[in-house]
């Protein structure tokens, strides 16, 4: 078996998750998860498969190749695949593979070194790692994501938080990385639908002791501004144009509008001059709110917003919660998005893995 790129990163991202859960190509529709890479994998003895089918792991002989390869992760404790810790370590595994996929560096290894990046991010798996952060026991964020001067803290949208003891965790470290001007949240599902069923339940969820709160309330009381994003292709497509540095103006200029933003509103919040466009894709419900009142205020045309096509449905339910339904939604679909972003069509290649000495890798069935 000659080692290439595909497989490389396969391995990669066992290291760093743990279990990789199964069906990735479904989800992500990307040709790193195809059968034939992973049943190569498999036949090798690189990888094995959970007995429940769920996931895979590295196995004693994939962690010596990736050793091999210079690549060391953290060892972790043996895990009961019955237990709901197994199903969150999936979870957040298919949270690295988005990022991973969205063309994001997803194997940091310190918060600090974030400092060093333009974008980046930080698994919680790695920080947890660390023995000096075993604070991080009670905490349910997946990790530190930087872009820009941007970042954000991502949680999956489910069950219980301590607010005020995530906000005090996640803020420390946060300060430890130079260039932040802003500090948001971002919370996920498998479906948008489902993000916002939880954090706007049909009846508001009732307070838990000791400083528990369900994520609707927990929210609240955090008091940060939240992007929303489904954990599937489309949620690659958000991420990887959120990436894209100057991604708001890049698609106002696409669509034929100038930015200039209100001095008020800082240089964040998307409005054009002339049609008042706000540009709305990364779904941050409390910016677009915002955007919107402040146009109401200054300008007699109807506000358009920009969005996915599949982010459409929510934004609707956003804009009628906050009283903001006088508006037009406009779709930002693929094509046009590969227009404004024509970096967004370049497709992984598939080729030998290079060793530092410019050889090729070999690995055989033992």
């Amino acid at each position: 078996m000659i080692f290439d790129s595909f497989d490389e990163a396969y391995l990669k991202l066992c290291g760093l998750c743990r279990y990789l859960p199964a069906g990735l190509q479904k989800r992500y529709d990307s040709p790193l998860f195809t059968r034939a890479v992973i049943t190569n994998l498999e036949e090798h003895r690189l990888i094995k498969r959970q007995s429940n089918n769920l996931s895979f792991k590295l196995s004693r002989m994939g962690k010596k190749v990736l050793g091999e390869m210079g690549y060391e992760f953290p060892e972790d404790a043996r895990m009961d695949i019955k237990r709901p810790a197994y199903q969150r370590k999936l979870k957040n595994a298919a949270w690295n593979v988005l990022l991973y996929l969205a063309g994001i560096d997803v194997f940091g290894e310190s918060v600090r070194g974030l400092s060093e990046k333009e974008t980046g991010y930080v698994s919680s798996l790695m920080i947890r790692s660390d023995a000096n952060m075993r604070v991080l026991a009670a905490t349910r964020y997946l990790g530190i994501l930087k872009l820009y001067d941007t970042v954000y803290i991502p949680y999956y949208a489910e069950g219980w938080l301590m607010p005020g003891h995530e906000t005090e965790i996640f803020k420390s470290q946060v300060g430890a990385i130079q260039g932040v001007s802003r500090l948001h949240l971002l919370l996920m599902s498998e479906t948008l639908e489902e993000v916002w069923d939880q954090i706007h339940p049909p009846q508001r969820s009732k307070p838990l002791q000791k400083g528990m709160r369900q994520i609707d309330r927990a929210l609240e009381e955090m008091l940060y501004d939240t992007v929303l994003l489904p954990l599937n292709r489309d949620g690659v497509l958000q991420m990887r144009v959120m990436a894209c540095r100057n991604y708001r103006s890049r698609i106002a200029c696409g669509l034929g509008c100038d930015i200039e933003v209100p001095k008020e509103l800082g240089n964040s919040d998307g409005i054009s001059r002339g049609v008042p466009y706000i540009v709305g894709v990364d779904l941050n419900m409390e910016r677009i709110t915002r955007a919107l009142k402040q146009i109401i205020m200054h300008s007699a045309e109807v506000p358009k917003i920009v969005c996915f096509p599949f982010q459409k449905n929510v934004l609707i339910k956003g804009l009628l919660l906050y009283g903001c339904q006088k508006t037009i939604l406009v779709t930002l679909d693929k094509k046009s998005t590969y227009r404004i972003f024509p970096e967004l069509t370049i497709q992984p290649v598939r080729e030998p893995y290079r060793t530092k000495e410019g050889g090729y890798m070999e690995v055989n069935e033992r």
